[in-house]
């Protein structure tokens, strides 16, 4: 189960308000499925005999099963995507929220065909979806297989980069390892509109162009064969990574397909041919596997389809060809090329519809095929996926990583229609779990909260004020040694991500850190607490959620924590002041400097600094009594130009949650640092009553030159050593 913290920052003139709500998950929060089971939720559509939603069942009318057993339904809601007073409860259940991945096939595809299918997919991301809708984009070729070019996210300008980049390094510019992320302006893309994706560029043109010609000159029919495999072998890759994403996964599958005779065996006038070769006992010239079909290929792509729906992803696919166009440059060199008296029926046997409907056909999806304008097609799988049903109920079942769980659901009403997952799988962990897998969970986690929140650290971000648009948010992670596989003698790995993502949900600003640690060097005398991470983020003024992840790179266990924070306008007539933070004992942490994200280029000055000198800043205001501790407030005084030799008074004052006083301890002020632009460091010492363990409300008013400033600041007592 995962546990945020929201660190809510208000800004007023020299008063500032940082109050952190820590605790247990609260009622609104999803409930998750994994190897610590809560509840299963199962997103279910139900149809009647048109196609059309049917609206007005309750949960009474549905029975469950897992494994055989009948389950008890919990908790039921009906999700209508097209009601916009429904976004934010969405949003607060990914479970029920649609997922779209969209998956083009650079190695089966005509230039015209992929050009139309960016065209109606950029418009897809731009302007079709619903607001609580998750989307990602993919891409097959037979060179490099299957590549994630953008995760399930919300940020539409992300997912429209991805559109038109389709990954292509030259063109791309997402660096993030989650594929969360782009290092561009939300301007250069949100500005672009609906019909931005207009050509092909030419480097894209160039590298699909080249696997075709490849394609079509090639004379070895296992080299098509084993490149048809390839294609299989994506699909089912893919299976197991989508594994653990909540709630249904709509593939929407961009392709020509691939030669039909490998899927169903030669039909008219190619099996007259055959026919009349082996009564003539030329048998030589008949192909077997073209004359009946390649069982194997075809037991392939049963077997991905098979793992598609376990994982609760259907398959669209979408013949891109368009209706009357030439496909041969689509396909490969035919098995057997068809002679000068094939009909255009026969042709379009060769073609790859037979196969994408296959596909189609056993994941419960729907196959597309005449459509030179795709939009509509779109369009309508939209609005046949827009209205379900999303039953929970607690399982019963063993509890064993990585094993599957059969469901099934039933209706109690004749001529309805049920489509729903066939089951779910337990969490995994380990280096066993493959990266596409780590990939698409680690995103769930930062985008939605929804997983296994296995590894606990403290997160602190706070805003320090400059001129110019940008302004720098100073990020701190850190993470005990008991909650890392921390033993001398075994090498550490850990990934940190941190986001910066508006109230629309776009990341602003991004960073990342690969660690490798040796606990035998970088902590010899055992005396180190753990790892402390420290970076900056380049915003301009608003409201943020800032989604920090960490992650052990060989168990593949995770924390996630978000903290909420609002960057004001610099103003250099308008004063404000920063909660405390605790200033630690360099010594304490084995320290490292995030690295930068998307902001190359913009100088990275470490703000938590004294004087000059760099700190390392306590994540979380923990203290315990009678422990003298160093305090650093910096406040902003940009107007105020005041007395150098001018007293300073402090006052302090301590509440607990009940709101009664406390006893405030003792608060006395070491040093004052006057630094350029208005900013003072104000250092203090701090020794904490004798008080009960539990959080209090730390409120330091201070002022000099006549000028008065309060911080407010949450305080963490704990047990005394």
């Amino acid at each position: 189960m995962r546990s945020l913290e929201l660190h809510r920052i208000a800004f007023a003139t020299l008063v500032l308000l940082a109050l952190p709500c820590a605790g247990a998950p609260t009622a609104e929060e999803p409930p998750v499925f994994g190897t610590d089971v809560s509840l299963v939720l199962v997103p279910v559509f139900a149809v009647d005999q048109r196609g059309q939603a049917v609206r007005g069942l309750r949960a009474e009318d549905f029975t469950i099963q897992e494994d055989g057993r009948r389950a008890e339904i919990v908790s039921f809601r009906y999700v209508d995507t097209t009601e916009l007073d429904e976004v934010e409860d969405l949003r607060r259940a990914p479970a029920a929220r649609r997922r779209f991945l969209l998956l083009f096939d650079l190695s089966f595809t005509s230039v015209g065909g992929l050009n139309r299918a960016r065209r109606a997919a950029g418009a897809f991301v731009r302007t079709s979806l619903a607001e609580s809708d998750l989307a990602a984009v993919a891409t097959f070729d037979v060179n490099r297989g299957l590549r994630l070019v953008a995760n399930f996210s919300d940020d539409r300008a992300l997912l429209a980069h991805a559109v038109d980049s389709l990954g292509v390094p030259s063109l791309s510019k997402i660096s993030d390892p989650l594929a969360l992320a782009a290092d561009l302006q939300i301007t250069d893309i949100a500005a672009a509109g609906p019909g931005a994706a207009t050509e092909v560029p030419q480097v894209l043109l160039d590298s699909v162009a080249a696997v075709a010609v490849r394609q079509m000159r090639a004379a070895d029919r296992e080299q098509y064969r084993s490149q048809i495999e390839r294609a299989a072998g994506s699909l089912a890759l893919l299976a197991r990574g989508l594994r653990n994403v909540a709630g249904r996964k709509q593939v929407v599958y961009f392709s020509a397909g691939f030669d039909s005779r490998l899927f169903v065996g030669e039909e008219g006038y190619e099996r007259q041919q055959s026919s009349t070769a082996i009564a003539e006992g030329r048998l030589w010239e008949v192909d077997g596997q073209s004359r009946y079909g390649d069982t194997r290929i075809r037991g392939l792509f049963k077997d991905a389809a098979e793992s598609l729906a376990r994982s609760d992803a259907v398959v669209h696919t979408l013949d891109v060809t368009g209706f009357g166009e030439d496909s041969s440059i689509s396909r490969a060199t035919p098995l057997i090329s068809p002679g000068a008296g094939a009909t255009m029926a026969v042709r379009e046997s060769v073609s790859g519809r037979e196969s994408l409907n296959f596909i189609a056909a056993e994941t419960g999806g729907r196959f597309y095929k005449d459509a030179n304008d795709l939009k509509p097609v779109l369009d309508e799988m939209l609005e046949m996926t827009s209205r379900y049903y999303v039953l929970g109920f607690q399982p019963r079942g063993e509890k064993v990583p990585g094993s599957y769980h059969k469901i099934k659901v039933k209706l109690a009403r004749k001529g309805v229609n049920l489509s729903h997952r066939p089951g779910y799988f337990e969490r995994e962990s380990g280096p066993g779990v493959p990266v596409l897998q780590r990939t698409f969970d680690a995103a769930q986690l930062i985008v939605t909260g929804l997983g296994d929140n296995q590894i606990a650290f403290e997160g602190l971000c706070l805003p320090f004020p400059r001129p110019g648009e940008l302004q720098a948010l100073g990020v701190v992670l850190q993470v005990l040694k008991p909650a890392l596989a921390w033993q001398a003698g075994q090498e550490l790995a850990v990934e940190v991500y941190g986001y910066v993502v508006d109230e629309k949900g776009s990341v602003l600003d991004h960073l990342a850190q690969f660690a490798r640690i040796d606990p035998a060097r970088a902590d010899p005398d055992g005396s180190r607490a753990g790892l402390s991470f420290q970076g900056v983020f380049n915003v301009p003024p608003g409201r943020y959620t800032i989604r920090l992840l960490l992650r052990d790179h060989k168990t593949g266990a995770s924390g996630v924590k978000f903290l909420d924070v609002t960057v004001p306008t610099y103003d250099a007539k308008v004063a404000f002041v920063l909660p405390p933070v605790v200033a630690d004992d360099p010594g304490r942490w084995v320290s490292m400097d995030l690295g930068a994200g998307r902001a190359e280029g913009i100088p990275q000055p470490y703000p938590f600094q004294i004087d000059g000198r760099p700190f390392v800043p306590r994540a979380s205001f923990e203290v315990r009594p009678g422990e003298a501790e160093r305090l650093v407030l910096i406040s902003f005084e940009p107007s105020i130009l005041g007395d150098p030799a001018a007293d300073v008074e402090i006052r302090s004052s301590l509440t607990g949650k009940d709101g009664r006083p406390a006893p405030a301890g003792r608060l006395r002020i070491e040093h004052v640092h006057r630094e350029l632009a208005g900013r003072r460091t104000y250092v203090f010492s701090y020794t904490p009553e004798a008080l009960a363990a539990g959080d209090y409300t730390l409120r330091i008013a201070f002022g000099e030159s006549g000028a008065l400033a309060q911080s407010f600041a949450l305080l963490r007592v704990r047990a005394g050593s």
